[in-house]
Formats: structure tokens, sequence, C-alpha cells
């Protein structure tokens, strides 16, 4: 059964390690354990332990002062010699093989001195080491140099050593990708640990992080550790493991790491506190098994989403890639192929824009759609809006128009309007069109330039001097098709505005008699009424001089030429009968000879000849804009922007397809060549990685058998709720035995630390299939808002124990208490 959890793990780790080595790590973070702590808090020993071999530098003060990267891979013990192991470093042109440790430890001061000085300094360079050995797991380990608080006397460490060791702690720790391995001396307050300070930013959940507590045998005598392994003073969702180091008289006798790791295993059997601890809180071969379940649980989970972020990423290069081209061809005719069809593209793009038109040339320069054709339209749009539904005369006063009329009668014969008389009242009004009109031409031009100039970036981009050529020549097409536009545009509405000319039915309709259908109307209805009153009082029905009486009752018909002469007599001889009482409903006074009542300004004409010559100004101010409205966004869109469509691409091979030009124009500058070089290393690593992940398709769908269900349930349920919202915590029922999670009604499965060491499950003992979902009664309680979760460490977990609050026989009941990382130290967090 081991020996298929390392065949699955090896085959995970080797692909990691393959994506580590074509270079992918530049570009996309990979899943790795990161060990951080303070100064001196026992890093390296932890290391050594796991690796189960002596070889990191030893000494005082600062030893780790450049990262170091270690690749671990176990050799099978049926096929090598026991013991038997090599080292090689990477970036070695030989491939040296360190078979001696110890020339491995001499080895890593001298690459350290090489980057950092001799003098003690410290550099995020780090130093990549691949271990080859039959007792040393699968893992991938990072250590990093201890936080530093002062700068060693003499050396050319900084009074900002504190921050520099903590900020490259933190650019590994942030990575979601990373396993933080939090070491802490027992000896010390944890609360003021430095490495449980930087994984809680950096993990507030806790999904990725596990504690190590070094140094349990230098405890105070009467003191212990239990309360920290438990992670009752700060939860940790993976629990803490305690493990004892060599000490510094081992270290110097020469005490090998097997001999250690046995002294380790009979301290913690036969210490009278820790032995009735369960055995995955102790020990460095359980510090091990963990690590290796949550590393393989951690690469299972996000080779798939390496997987896409390859694939994006090789996207979006390659399009980046075929904007810039594979360089500059020498040959001549290829060149002038270059340049046609950059400038295809350029007209290509710029017509569609214009036109509204589907094109994937555009998609392939442009994300989002430019604003081209829409934008001018809506520009057309806007022409003399502020104009429409609005009278012209509403500023003019019946005087006004009065004294208009007189004014341009002159010293002739008065009842005859001139038409001087409408072209002085309405001109001023028509030559409030010219300057917006002028204007919007103006915007359109500028539109049309400024789409062009995004254009030419895009696609000359690679060939600045090419780009300034096509803009440069781009402008001028379009700066002489603007003249030539407004001189039609200005011709236009001179016209519009100097010659007085409709032939609008509705205006020649309703204005053009003399006398207006509106009048003849009112004219016919008040005769019915004055024949209606008469017939009430059987007095004679008399009809207008002209008609004839009417047969069938209807009102008597009028010639034009009889209803012309009957108004000049009734004007004659005072008989407006019809018109006074017109006059008299409506509220207006004719004010003629006799003046005006109120003592208003006199004039000659009457207020409905007056409201007539409104109406008639009103209705032709509407035609000329109207007219001007739809011909000059014409004139515009054919005269400028069809124009410019099907000039530019002629004049601009015509004008730069010349040999002397062209070598000139494809000069690529110094930052675009280095920008494509990058690009290419870049894809070359993306390809090499996507090649290692296609070999084995199904690689991410292994899985551990010897990993226990309840653990692989939870991590997944944490990874999977971690954008969540979280909810504020619970505060657990304190109990005769301290802080404890909240009982669980029905019976817990046995201890999962007991299924993997082969201990035999209690009697009667519930169990389910791994397919099957747990019953609502018996799924573990939550706790701090943690997305459902146990506490850690008190089920069936990577930290050991029994399920939350169920307490297995023959343990203590402070086993079951581990609860999440910031249950108890933040409400905030899960």
């Amino acid at each position: 059964m081991e020996s298929h959890m390392y065949e699955n793990l090896r085959k995970l780790i080797n692909v990691v390690d393959e994506l580590r080595d074509v270079g992918l790590q530049q570009f996309i973070n990979l899943p790795r354990i990161c060990v951080c702590g303070t100064q001196s808090s026992g890093k390296s020993s932890v290391l050594e332990s796991i690796v189960g071999l002596d070889f990191l530098p030893r000494g005082e003060g600062v030893v780790t002062r450049r990262p170091l990267e270690m690749r671990l891979v176990h050799l099978s013990e049926t096929s090598h010699k026991a013991e038997e192991a090599w080292a090689v470093f990477e970036g070695d042109r030989e491939k040296k093989k360190f078979t001696d440790f110890e020339q491995v430890r001499k080895e890593i001061d001298r690459l350290t001195d090489q980057v950092a000085g001799q003098n003690k300094g410290i550099v995020d360079d780090p130093i990549v080491l691949t271990i080859y050995a039959t007792q040393c797991p699968d893992l991938t380990l990072i250590d990093l140099p201890g936080i530093t608080r002062v700068p060693l006397k003499g050396s050319e460490q900084n009074d900002d050593i504190e921050r520099v060791t903590r900020d490259m702690s933190m650019r590994y720790v942030n990575d979601p990708r990373t396993i933080v391995l939090a070491v802490i001396s027992a000896n010390t307050d944890i609360s003021t640990s430095d490495a449980l300070q930087l994984a809680r930013r950096a993990d507030p959940k806790g999904v990725r992080t596990i504690g190590v507590i070094t140094k349990i045998d230098l405890m105070d005598r009467g003191t212990d550790a239990v309360r920290m392994l438990q992670g009752e003073d700060i939860p940790l969702r993976l629990g803490y493991v305690g493990v004892r180091n060599r000490s510094q008289q081992d270290i110097r006798s020469g005490k090998k790491i097997k001999d250690a790791l046995e002294d380790e295993k009979m301290f913690f059997a036969n210490h009278p506190t820790y032995r009735a601890l369960p055995p995955t809180l102790l020990g460095s071969r359980s510090l091990t098994d963990k690590l290796t379940k949550v590393l393989f649980r951690h690469i299972r989970h996000f080779l798939p989403e390496i997987k896409r972020e390859i694939n994006v990423r090789v996207r979006t290069l390659q399009g980046r890639l075929d904007e810039l081209g594979l360089g500059v061809p020498v040959d001549v005719a290829e060149r002038v192929q270059l340049i046609w069809t950059m400038i295809t593209d350029y007209c290509e793009i710029y017509k569609s824009t214009i036109r509204g038109k589907y094109d994937r040339k555009l998609q392939h320069y442009f994300e989002n759609e430019l604003p081209g054709g829409a934008h001018i339209r809506a520009l057309f749009n806007e022409l003399l809006e502020e104009f429409v539904d609005i009278s012209v005369t509403k500023e003019m006063s019946d005087v006004d128009i009065d004294t208009a009329i007189r004014m341009h009668e002159g010293d002739s014969l008065p009842g005859f309007p001139s038409p001087d008389t409408f072209e002085y009242l309405i001109l001023p009004h028509l030559k409030k069109i010219q300057t917006p009109v002028v204007e919007c031409l103006d915007r359109v031009a500028q539109a049309m330039e400024a789409l062009s100039q995004k254009i030419a970036n895009r696609v000359f981009g690679r060939f600045p001097k090419l780009a300034d050529r096509v803009l440069e020549m781009a402008t001028a097409i379009m700066s002489r098709e603007k003249e030539g536009t407004k001189k039609i545009i200005d011709e236009l509405v001179a016209a519009e505005t100097g010659y007085l000319f409709t032939n609008d039915s509705d205006y020649l309709l309703q204005h053009g008699a003399m006398i207006p259908m509106q009048q003849q109307q009112q004219q016919l209805m008040q005769t019915q009424q004055m024949q209606q009153m008469r017939a009430v009082g059987n007095g004679p029905v008399s009809h207008p001089p002209g008609s004839s009486p009417s047969v069938d009752g209807n009102p008597p018909q009028q010639s034009a030429a009889d209803l012309f002469a009957n108004s000049a007599a009734q004007a004659a001889t005072g008989a407006v009968v019809s018109q006074a009482q017109s006059a008299f409903a409506s509220g207006v006074q004719a004010s003629g000879a006799w003046g005006a009542p109120g003592g208003r300004k006199k004039t000659r004409y009457s207020a409905a000849f007056l409201q007539e010559i409104r109406r008639r100004l009103d209705a032709y101010f509407n035609i000329v804009l109207r007219n001007v409205r739809d011909t000059v966004p014409k004139v515009i869109g054919y005269f400028l922007v069809r124009s410019i469509q099907e000039k530019l691409q002629f004049e601009l091979y015509n004008e730069l397809n010349k040999a002397d030009l062209i070598s000139e124009l494809l000069g690529e500058p110094p930052h675009i060549v280095e920008e494509r070089k990058a690009i290419q290393g870049q894809l070359g690593v993306f390809k090499k990685a996507a090649t290692v992940l296609q070999r084995d398709p199904h690689i991410a769908s292994l899985n551990l058998d010897m990993l226990d269900e309840n653990f692989e349930a939870d991590l997944a349920e944490h990874v999977m709720g971690r954008d969540r919202p979280q909810q504020p915590a619970a505060t657990p029922a304190p109990t005769a035995n301290g802080p404890s999670s909240v009982a669980v009604p029905a019976p817990a499965p046995p201890p999962p630390h007991a299924q993997l060491r082969g201990q035999p499950s209690a009697p009667g003992a519930p169990t389910r299939p791994a397919s099957s979902p747990m019953p609502p009664q018996q799924q573990p309680p939550q706790a701090g808002g943690g997305g459902g979760l146990p506490r850690a460490g008190s089920g069936g977990h990577m930290a050991g124990g029994a399920e939350a609050g169920q307490v297995p026989s023959g343990q203590p009941p402070s086993q079951a208490r581990q609860g999440l990382f910031n249950a108890q130290a933040s409400p905030q967090t899960g």
C-alpha cells in the first residue's frame, strides 16, 4: 500500500519538477512547501530530519542567506542499495553527482558566498538542489533565510534586515499554491511567533499551513507543549506536529540522522505526557507523512488550473506575436508584400469600422469594438437638433412684424405686402444654421482622424516610422477632402438662405393663397351661425351678394371672385359683421386706424393678418431646417466619409511603394525586437510545459488509497469554499476539560490515524462507503464559520485524533481539541 502511494505521488512530483526544469516557475507559480521561521528556530534540523541526511550548513548567526530549493526524489529500496543517496545542483554544466554530503554542505556555502558575498549578506536568489535517496520522501521543500531582527556587527546586513527577511518570506508565503511549514520553538511564546504571523496574513483559513513545534525537550521542567500541539492557543486547520531535533552536542559528535530519529521516537514513547497523545501529532515520521499527503492533494488540485493558465498564456502570447510578426523579411518582394498587407488591413478595418461591418481583422486587433460609423451617425442626428420644434417668431412682437411690413411698402400703395418683408424677417434666423453645420463637419473629420490614429497605431505598431508616415498621409488626405466638402456645404447653406423658394405641398396648400383656407372655413361657419339665429327669430334669411340659396339647406356656395368682392365691399362700407363677431369671439380686437385699446402701440394690420405672417415664417424656417438636416449629412457622408474610404488605400500604396522608402520605413525599434524575442522564449517554455502535461492526461485524477477520506473531503470543501462569504465565528461551549467543539449526537467513525497505522477499528463503529454522503446527524459541527468543517485535529484529519466531540477510548479528552486556524484568533475568518 505504501509503495503504491509513493508511486502515485512520484508521478505528480515528477510532473511538477519537469515543469520547473523547463522554466515554468518563472511565469506560473507551482505547488511547493516553504519552510519559514525565525533565526535559530530549528528549520535546518527539521529539514534534515525530513530528508534523512546531514547536509545543511551549520554555524552561528545567519546561516541560510539564500533560499534553498530541495527537490527530494525517493529511490526504491528494491532497486537501490540501502541508504544510497546522491545530490545534483541545478545549473552545473558538468552535472556533477555528489555522494559525499559533506561536500554538498561546502558547495552550498560556496554558491551562497558567490552571490551573497562572504560577509553575511542575504539575497533572494534560490539555490536548486536535487537529492536522490532511499530514505527521503518525494517532496519539494524551500528553506528560507530566518527572520533576523538585528543586523550582525561588521556584516553587510543593513539596519532594515528584519524588513528584508520578512518581505522575502512573505513573497513565498503569499503564493496560494505554496504550503507553509511554520517552525516554532517550544520554549518561546507561540503568540509572538513570526512564522505564524506570516502564515496568518497569507493563509487566514489555515488550509495550507502546518505548524512544527521544535525544541520540545528544552522546555522548562514542569511545562509541556500539549496545548500548542492540540491547537488550543492558536488553532491551525492542518494542526501541529512536535519534533525533537539533534542537540548541538549530537551534531558535534557526528550523530547520524537515523539514530536521532530513533531517539526521537523513544523520547515521545516514554514521555509521561506526550505518550498519551495521538502518534500523528509527534515525530518527524508523522510530519513527513502529513507533508506527503498535503502536497499530493495540493498538486492534484492545482494541476488542472495550471493547465488552463498555460493555455490562456499561450493564446495571449501567440496573439501578440502575430501582431509583431516574425521579423522584417530580407527579400524586396516580401517587404513590398508586407507593406501592402498592412496597408490593406489598415484600410479594411477603417472601412469596416465606419460601415459597421463585421470583420475578423477588427476582432484580431481590437478586443472592444471601435465607435466608428455609429459615432458619425450620432453626430449627424445631433445636427441642428436645438432648432427642432422651436418657433423662430416667438421673440417677434406684432409691432415688429407690422413695422417691417410698412417699412418695405415704401411710398407705394399700402395693403400689398412686399416679399422683401418676408426675407427681412426670416433671414436673421436662417443665418443661425451656418455655424452648426460647419461645426458638424469639423466634428466628423475629428472623429475620422481619431479613428485612423487608433487603427494605425495597432496595425503599424511594429514600425513607428511607417505608422507616422501613414498617419501623416491620412491626415493630409482628410484635410484635402474636408476643404472640398466645406465648399459644397457653404454653397448649400448659401442657397438655402439666399434664395427663398419651396415646392412643399403643405406650405403651398395652407399658405399659398392670399386668404388662407382657415379663414374661408371660419367665414363659412359664421354664415351658418347667422342663418340659424335668423331662423329662430322667424326673420327672413338673406344671402350674401353673389350667392344662391341652397335647396337642401346647406350654406350657399360662393365663388372665389364673389368672396373677394364681398370682402372688399364689407371693408369699404364697414359691414364686417362676420369679422367683428369672430374678433369678439376670439378676444382679439382689430386695431386699425382707430388705435389700440389699453394704450398699446398702434398697428396698421390686423392681428389675424400678423398671425398669418408668423405662421408662414415658422413654416418656411422648418422647411429649410428639414432640408439642411437631410442634405448636409449626405454631403459630408458622400464627399468626405465615402471619398476618404475610396481614395485612402490607393494613395497610400502609390506613395509608399518605393524601394528606397520601404527600407527606411520597415526599421524596427529595439524594444520591438526585444519584445518579440521575450515572447518567443516564453512561448517555448509554455509549449514545453504543455508537452509535459500531455504525456499523461489523467495525471490529475490519481488518488491516494492511504489518504483518509475525511481529510480529503474537508480539504476539498475548504478549497471550494475559499471564496464564500465568511460567517461570524461561533463561540464553543466550555466543558469541564476546557474548550471543546460541540458534541456530535451520532457515534463518530473510528480514528483515521488508527486506520492508517493498521490499528483495529472500535467494535460496532459505523462505517460508510467513500462515495456516499455523510448523513446530517453525523456531519461534523461548524466552528468559526469555516464552511461547515470540523475542528482540526479532532477527527480523521491530518492532525490525528478522534472526531469532534467524540473521544476514543483509552485517550484523554484533550485529543478532541484542535479547532480551525482562526476560530479563536479571529472571528472574521473560518
